[in-house]
């Protein structure tokens, strides 16, 4: 009976060591498990738009998660805010989130955040990196003022910006056309003409989807230059022209027609049309009406301006067409051979008068001309047998006649 009551003494003694050998096990494991960090995710936010970094965290337990900034400042602990910033605040959708929103980010805000666990005997750290950009900003004072500058001298234009990772500056002319080919926050141009006068704007741009601008305008001045559209124009009178002269300078100053050194006004004789052919080029027209002969002369286009001035002229004369000739013609004249002893100019010289163009001649064939030796015209052959044979005749008779004298 006793050995009976010691066997189930024991059996009782090694149950109840295996059950605290359980419970301390247990109790082992609760302590010693630690809390687990999802992995981190950075953070890429541009200035002026809100960041929310993220802290996820398994078997927290009784542990409590804080926040702490780069510069070391603690900003949450557990449910609690503790900074003073009011751009910061927690955002827990379900319980394993520890996560902070910091909203219209500067890029002062950039840097490491630290998710931070107070495990012994070292705190469990999970590190956040925030990474800034800031668009390019083009600093310094606007100016609406233009850029003004006189011919042939030197244009500097400087265009400063700021930003993240930072940008690069190009110039465009009238806003299309690159000038440079490299970047560069200085625009030099050297020796400067009028048509190089318009817009230069500058871009910065450092990879975002926004870039600034600003835009510069360049005025060029130089003195005025006139030019004529007809420098002489012959005119009949009584009839109406138009003279026409282009003036061009900047600034634009002032472009008149003079004649006789007096500036000529509209009135029932003149009248002046001035058309614009840009911002620096005038076209002004004068119309003369019912032309006199004390209208003819020489008329000046005169434009001046700041810098200087400039005149053209037209020489207005009296158109006479020619009359045609009332009288017969002349003798009909042969150029002739020109040589250096004419002096290289042509020579006209009286034609040859042709005989046969004289009305006192008859022709006739051959065979019928009359001579004024002979009183006949050999008609035919036997016609002029019976010439011969008469003056025969007669010869003889002649002869015989002298003789009977002699006896």
């Amino acid at each position: 009976m006793k050995i009976k009551i010691e066997l189930k003494l024991s059996r009782f003694i090694w149950l109840f060591d295996s059950l605290l050998k359980v419970l301390l096990a247990l109790e082992d494991v609760a302590v010693y498990t630690q809390p687990v960090f999802e992995d981190p995710s950075n953070v890429t936010a541009i200035a002026g738009n809100n960041a929310k970094l993220q802290c996820k965290v398994h078997h927290l337990e009784n542990y409590t998660v804080a926040w702490v900034n780069p510069r070391g400042t603690i900003l949450t602990r557990g449910y609690l805010k503790i900074t003073d910033d009011t751009r910061i605040s927690t955002d827990r959708n379900v319980d394993e989130d520890w996560n902070i929103i910091i909203r219209n980010i500067s890029f002062e805000d950039r840097g490491f955040y630290n998710c931070v666990i107070n495990t012994a005997p070292f705190p469990s750290v999970n590190r956040v990196h925030l990474h800034v950009i800031v668009p390019p900003k083009i600093i310094g004072r606007v100016v609406h003022a233009p850029v003004v500058v006189r011919e042939g001298e030197t244009v500097t234009l400087v265009c400063n910006a700021t930003g993240y990772p930072f940008p690069k500056i190009h110039w465009f002319r009238d806003r299309i056309t690159n000038v440079t080919d490299l970047p560069g926050d200085t625009l030099v141009i050297r020796n400067i003409t009028r048509h190089c006068a318009g817009e230069y704007q500058c871009r910065a741009n450092n990879g975002l989807s926004r870039e600034d601008t600003r835009v510069f305008k360049v005025e060029v001045h130089f003195a005025p230059e006139v030019s004529m559209l007809i420098p002489r124009l012959g005119i009949t009178l009584g009839s109406e022209t138009v003279l026409q002269c282009s003036c061009s300078s900047s600034p634009i100053g002032v472009c008149v027609w003079k004649k006789d050194g007096r500036d000529l006004r509209i009135s029932g004789k003149y009248e002046l049309n001035p058309y614009n052919e840009g911002h620096e080029t005038i076209t002004l027209g004068l119309t003369i009406s019912h032309i006199q002969e004390e209208d003819l002369g020489r008329y000046e286009c005169h434009a001046q301006n700041e810098l200087g001035q400039d005149s053209g002229y037209t020489d207005l004369y009296e158109y006479r067409p020619p009359v045609p000739p009332t009288h017969a013609p002349t003798a009909r004249t042969t150029p002739r051979l020109i040589t250096p002893d004419s002096q290289y100019r042509p020579v006209q010289t009286k034609a040859q008068k042709n005989i046969f163009d004289d009305e006192n001649f008859v022709f006739f064939r051959p065979s019928t001309i009359k001579t004024p030796a002979s009183k006949y015209s050999s008609e035919s052959r036997s016609s002029s047998l019976g010439v011969a044979f008469c003056t025969l005749v007669i010869g003889f008779i002649g002869l015989h006649f002298l003789t009977s004298l002699s006896l």
